[in-house]
């Protein structure tokens, strides 16, 4: 199950400023009054089977752990337990179903007051009955987040200005680019001074009546605030900003980054071809600050492994140093900073799927002296040790470069090159009722993407998500599908909107959206990227305000609210050195008269 967040009136366009700035210039003074609308689709399987028709619902949002409850679709009367005393029926296709939280016109759907979106921290509990036979409530609860680069105006007193407090069709007609848009606020600036000189006229004063709005690119527009304007809040737009260079790592390629909860670590990698190190440092986006990583006892140096965080440490291991393959590695903790060595785990390697299932390591694949591997292991870190991944059933074959996620509960691994070149098929590990791996399927090829490695996948909730690569003949792709392991079936992704084709590039999954930059593609090494939302079925462009750097083979990870990109190598083949963020950057002000 996955929340969209506030996004059903964003995601009907191109460019997320545009929504968030028309909308403040024309019915700021009035958000306190419009109902707030929280779109969420999610998918549930019935004795592990996926069933049409309709079904019973409730939702609630509460705190974390539930102990408040914010809001509920009915009232939670008798017993008053935080369960909605009604539910919602709401039609299953194949298992997922859609709705519009707080939409009235719905039976036994309440409104969602403005004020439950003034808590920082909020999720989203749902009951499920499929058949008439009672609700269960579903696990676990689901945070509610603001899509990522939604722009959203500062907090004001009466709330925050949100995209997802409007209506569908609020706003009409709208430009697509930024600098349309600077235009269409400079031409609503004039009409607001034009408006100012007749009120003027008429009242002989100033013309500056209560409540009266106004916008501005300068955050102390001196003008303005000599009328008696106060600045109330901001209108942002996603743009590139540079982190701080002091304490960041050295330029390098092949190296990992890890989130850490709430610091991006940077570690290992190649600061120039064949030189391999055993150092990093991480980073904090909210104080802008870099830490080295300890050098007391760090795995030896290398590029090309894998690094998982665990929730309490990142495990690094395997990868290439010197032309050795290392079965290696080694464990960080952070507060206090300590390496820890790993026990030799399965023969050294490098090019393999490395996941985190919530309580070990799996490392499949790969390649070493011997050739391309078709083995893995997974690696207990509260036991300390490593144990063979079983070969029963269909395991993928001999392959490297293959792409590979954590699919809820099981292993998924798809494409990657071959004793022959790009592959096209895949396979899962499925694990049986004790959590123990048990057997490998093979995944349907019917309508999956033709072979290819290079290629990145991200785990979309409830589908697995190919895109991009090299396929046969070292041909770039620019296409990919989603795979829906519950019922063994591909879809294709479309293509109209989508980057151009590539591969050496970055995939993230921001919990609505994948997003994907940088790589190169057949004009040379790109900074450009853009979106795609499964649940609209649309890409967009992302931003490149501020100069994001061309860059192939870069580390990245997504906050929660920003994409930070580090590393990686240029058109001329050099490691690069920048983090760079795509974070909301101020574009105008909004004033008001008191």
């Amino acid at each position: 199950m996955r929340i969209s967040g506030l996004d059903s009136v964003i995601r009907r366009f191109h460019h997320p400023a545009v929504v968030v700035l028309a909308a403040a210039l024309t019915a700021v003074q009035t958000l306190a009054e419009v109902p707030a609308l929280l779109h969420h689709q999610g998918r549930v399987l019935v004795g592990g089977l996926v069933s049409d028709g309709p079904a019973g619902f409730k939702f609630a949002l509460v705190s974390a752990g539930g102990g408040e409850v914010y809001w509920s679709n009915t009232a939670d009367v008798s017993p008053a337990d935080g369960e909605p005393d009604a539910g919602v029926t709401l039609q299953l296709n194949r298992g997922l179903y859609s709705v519009l939280l707080g939409d009235e016109t719905l039976p036994h759907m309440a409104a969602i007051p403005p004020a439950v979106f003034d808590h920082s921290e909020m999720y989203l509990r749902v009951w499920f009955d499929p058949d008439g036979g009672g609700f269960v409530q579903l696990t676990p609860d689901q945070r509610v987040a603001a899509v990522g680069y939604a722009l959203m105006a500062e907090s004001v007193s009466d709330g925050a200005i949100t995209a997802g407090k409007l209506a569908a069709d609020a706003l009409g007609s709208l430009p697509s680019d930024l600098s349309d848009l600077q235009t269409l606020v400079a031409e609503q600036a004039e009409q607001i001074a034009a408006l100012q000189d007749q009120v003027a006229t008429l009242t002989g004063d100033s013309g500056l009546v209560p409540g009266l709005v106004g916008a501005s690119a300068d955050g102390a527009d001196a003008g303005l605030l000599g009328l008696g304007f106060e600045r109330f809040g901001s209108l942002s737009a996603p743009g590139w900003v540079n982190a701080s260079a002091d304490g960041a790592p050295s330029a390098r390629s092949g190296h990992t980054a890890v989130w850490a909860a709430d610091v991006m670590i940077v570690w290992g990698g190649e600061i120039s071809s064949g030189l391999p190190v055993a150092s990093g440092a991480w980073y904090a986006p909210e104080a802008d600050e870099w830490t080295p990583v300890s050098t007391i006892d760090p795995p030896a140096a290398r590029s090309g492994h894998s690094a998982i965080w665990t929730g309490e440490v990142m495990i690094v291991w395997g990868g290439t140093s010197g032309g050795a393959f290392l079965d290696s590695g080694g464990s960080l903790s952070l507060h206090p900073q300590k390496w820890s060595p790993l026990p030799v785990g399965p023969a050294g390697r490098t090019g393999q799927v490395a996941v985190w299932t919530g309580d070990r390591v799996l490392v499949w694949g790969g390649r070493n002296l011997d050739g391309l591997l078709a083995d893995g292991a997974a690696y207990d870190p509260e036991a300390g040790d490593w144990t063979v991944l079983t070969t029963e059933g269909s395991p993928p074959g001999a392959r490297w470069g293959a792409v590979g996620v954590w699919a809820d509960d099981r292993f998924l691994i798809w494409g990657g090159e071959g004793a022959g070149g790009p592959v096209g098929d895949g396979a899962v590990l499925l694990f049986d009722g004790s959590g123990q791996p048990d057997h490998w399927e093979t995944l349907s090829k019917a309508g999956a993407p033709a072979a290819r490695s290079g290629h990145s996948a991200v785990w979309a909730g409830g589908c697995l998500l190919v895109w991009g690569g090299r396929g046969a003949g070292g041909v770039l792709l620019g296409n990919g599908a989603a795979y829906d392991p519950a019922t063994d079936v591909w879809e294709a992704l479309p293509e109209e909107g989508a980057p151009s084709a590539r591969t050496g590039h970055l995939a993230l999954w921001t919990g609505t959206d994948m997003l994907v930059v940088s790589g190169e593609t057949s004009a040379g090494v790109t900074p450009d990227g853009a979106a795609y939302n499964p649940a609209i079925g649309g890409w967009w462009s992302l931003s490149r305000e501020g100069g994001p750097l061309p860059r192939t083979r870069a580390t990245g990870i997504y906050t929660g609210t920003e994409l930070a990109l580090f590393g990686g190598t240029n058109a001329s083949g050099q490691p690069v050195g920048a983090l760079q963020r795509l974070v909301p950057q101020p574009i105008w002000y909004l004033y008001r008269k008191p």
